[in-house]
């Protein structure tokens, strides 16, 4: 099969990695560079600790005994690597009705999960990951890491922007910039915005999956780390690359990071629109 993708205006490089899912790369929309690499570094699972009391197969009355019963049970972040060693079947080309996707299964663990991006003729791509397998259970948040590093019309000359108050906002160092309900007329939340052209790439979350964003300078040699986990008492990634580095103009790097909480229905499928206007 074939790693190179014509199809629907768009023209997709993509790999399947040994840790970070699948990886689409050089990916052009009618002729202009708009993504140089994308992946899925992670998908993180912790327990809430409020509901294991509630969990407990003996009743537990005791302040003692909750704090006793928490102890006895991590609360992680797990993480199984997502790449060749945990794939299931081989990656699959499927036609859509005015686009295509790629398409790959995971067994990671107890733990089953269907990635997925998907190009469309309009512009938009769906990066998404559906998350299911016999461990779901009401104790679980799900947490997927999305990598993204957008080149419209090249890597410099960017700035990234949030709307906030009715408008939007130009967001001067890089930070962590979560989902507050507030969204342009078409959904979108963030967006990142070549000065030379005009050009954007626009990020719509799911309403339901708790998103944020976070926005960070490019560092050559800082590579995507093999486990979320940083140094003990430290932030994990990717909080940890957040410093106070400035973005206008600069290579920028984005991350976005679901939530998906037990209270949902599953299977549930996560990620985010993303859309190229203007290349």
């Amino acid at each position: 099969m074939s790693n190179v993708i014509e199809k629907a205006g768009w023209k997709v490089h993509w790999k399947l990695t040994e840790s970070s899912g699948l990886m689409v790369y050089l990916v052009d929309f009618q002729g202009t560079r708009v993504l140089w690499e994308a992946s899925l570094p992670y998908v993180t699972i912790d327990h809430q600790r409020s509901d294991l009391a509630a969990m407990s197969l003996e009743p537990v009355e005791s302040e003692d005994e909750v704090a006793a019963a928490e102890a006895a049970v991590p609360h992680g972040p797990f993480w199984v690597p997502l790449g060749q060693r945990t794939l299931v079947g081989g990656v699959r080309i499927n036609e859509l009705r005015r686009g295509f996707e790629l398409v790959a299964d995971f067994a990671a663990g107890p733990y089953r999960y269907t990635q997925m991006w998907r190009f469309h003729d309009d512009g938009r791509i769906g990066p998404w990951l559906t998350i299911y397998g016999t461990s779901l259970h009401e104790a679980h948040t799900y947490h997927p890491h999305w990598r993204f590093d957008f080149d419209v019309n090249g890597a410099k000359n960017d700035a990234i922007e949030r709307f906030e108050d009715g408008h939007w906002t130009r967001v001067a160092e890089e930070g962590w910039f979560p989902y507050t309900g507030e969204q342009d007329q078409e959904g979108n939340v963030w967006r990142q915005v070549d000065f030379d052209s005009g050009a954007a790439v626009s990020i719509r979350p799911h309403s339901r999956e708790d998103a944020e964003l976070f926005a960070i300078r490019y560092r050559d040699g800082e590579w995507t780390p093999p486990s979320p986990r940083n140094d003990a008492d430290a932030q994990p990634f990717p909080a940890a690359y957040v410093g106070s580095e400035p973005l206008d103009g600069h290579d920028v790097m984005l991350w976005y990071v679901a939530h998906v909480h037990y209270n949902e229905s599953f299977p549930f499928t996560a990620g985010p629109w993303v859309r190229v206007s203007g290349a």
